[in-house]
């Protein structure tokens, strides 16, 4: 037994000396730091607005549908705002942000579902199915922009700053950032309840470079955002494209 081990182990040897010893070199982007360097995956955010009424029973039919499916997804998924277009909670901001999606007046009942813009939309009365459809063909773009932002607050004063940066691989003309703050009121159809729209601090870009970026800042008085539980989107719009396009959202806390 002894002798047959010996003479394995000259085999060994003299292959060895022949083909070598070296160990394995792993393949191309195996092993230790594999996809680093890579850059980091965006996913489209989808920006659902609801124009909506007191006292109308289609409403009230997707209103609690709306809010359990943003409560179902993540807010780096769907951001969910309720607009009251007429009657309480009504702003002139929301009037004008509605009139503007919808220039004839026949078009502006409620309720209105919007899906990142005009991209998707759904009139009237609808089902779970139905909605979530429509969430899901949005999800399922590629991202043009990414979207980074803070916010910094005291009991008075309350500042969003960021970028946006395009990380398509095309120029991005005729831009709008805007931005919206929320609040849950306490019912069924106003837990994202819109209190506000940036629409006098909006900032227009005229072109973004593939791989540039933006940087924009929003800064409200006489807001106690904390004590108040304010909650924000930003949002990125082509406001001249044919759907009046959401390229991208971002949730603030």
């Amino acid at each position: 037994m002894k002798k047959l081990l010996l003479i394995l182990m000259v085999i060994g040897l003299i292959v060895c000396l022949f083909i070598g010893c070296n160990p394995t070199v792993p393949g191309e982007g195996e092993g230790e730091g594999e996809g680093e360097g890579e850059p980091e995956e965006v996913d489209q955010v989808v920006l659902v607005e609801l124009f909506a009424q007191e006292g109308c029973s289609s409403c009230a039919i997707v209103e609690p549908i709306l809010e359990q499916l943003a409560g179902e997804y993540n807010r780096d998924e769907i951001v969910l705002v309720e607009e009251r277009a007429y009657g309480i909670y009504s702003l002139d901001e929301i009037r004008d942000r509605y009139e503007w999606y919808l220039p004839n007046s026949s078009d502006r009942g409620t309720p209105n579902i919007l899906f990142n813009g005009l991209n998707q939309k759904i009139y009237g009365s609808s089902t779970y199915a139905a909605i979530d459809g429509k969430i899901s063909v949005e999800l399922n773009k590629e991202a043009k922009i990414l979207i980074s932002a803070n916010r910094s607050s005291d009991s008075a004063t309350t500042t969003i700053s960021g970028t946006i940066e395009n990380i398509g691989s095309s120029a991005l003309d005729n831009l709008l950032i805007n931005g919206m703050t929320f609040k849950d009121r306490g019912k069924t159809g106003l837990k994202y309840s819109v209190t506000d729209i940036f629409t006098e601090q909006e900032v227009e870009v005229s072109t973004l470079a593939s791989g540039d970026s933006y940087s924009f800042s929003f800064t409200f008085g006489d807001i106690n955002w904390d004590g108040n539980n304010y909650h924000g989107v930003i949002f990125v719009q082509a406001p001249n494209s044919s759907k009046k396009e959401i390229l991208q959202a971002l949730y603030i806390d």
